[in-house]
């Protein structure tokens, strides 16, 4: 059976190995976090800018159509009125160079909604999945916070707690307590002390 000087050592050196474990899973969720929280506010804008484009690009579609049928028309009217050649010929041509503009106008629109379209992929089953297991794992490592904050020494009997608080606030409970277990298991203090310091 260990003695009460290599039990306090192994769980001493337990809990630092577990303080270590518990500061690099906090640095974790940390950067974890830190790396969530853009990437969500970059999908919310790409999703408003994405919609946006799509308006401009229907109302784009429909402003060329439209000017597609006044086109046709200036062209009948030019059929039937000889008088008004030169006069319709000039409008045409204005409303080509229109057309022209706003197509343009469209394909960049285009080129602009089709460079953005990869990032909808964010917003499909596997990346939300991911997103949610994120999620949990913050939420149990707040479960685990709470539970430390209101008993970070669950394994420990109320002496060897009494021992580490003693020992924490560095006062005279801490000796009075070594010389309880002195009387108690007959051990001596000078071997507890090394391993207390």
């Amino acid at each position: 059976m260990k003695s009460t000087s290599e039990r306090y050592n192994s769980l001493a050196s337990s809990y630092i190995k577990l303080s270590d474990e518990f500061h690099q899973l906090d640095v974790a969720h940390m950067g974890l976090k830190q790396k969530l929280l853009p990437a969500i506010k970059a999908i919310k804008n790409y999703q408003s800018l994405t919609h946006q484009l799509q308006q401009d690009n229907t109302k784009l579609e429909q402003t060329i159509q439209t000017l597609t049928d006044q086109q046709q028309h200036l062209e009948e009217d030019q059929r039937t009125l000889k008088a008004k050649e030169v006069e319709q010929s000039i409008i045409i041509n204005m409303l080509t160079d229109e057309k022209t503009n706003l197509q343009a106008a469209l394909e960049e629109f285009q080129t602009k909604y089709d460079a953005l379209a990869d990032f909808e992929s964010l917003l499909q089953s596997r990346p939300q999945a991911v997103l949610a297991e994120a999620e949990q794992q913050m939420a149990l490592v707040e479960e685990t916070l709470q539970e430390i904050a209101l008993n970070s020494d669950p394994d420990l009997s109320e002496n060897e707690q009494q021992l580490i608080e003693a020992y924490q606030d560095e006062d005279e409970s801490l000796f009075i307590s070594m010389e309880i277990l002195k009387d108690s298991s007959s051990l001596k203090v000078p071997n507890i002390l090394p391993f207390v310091a």
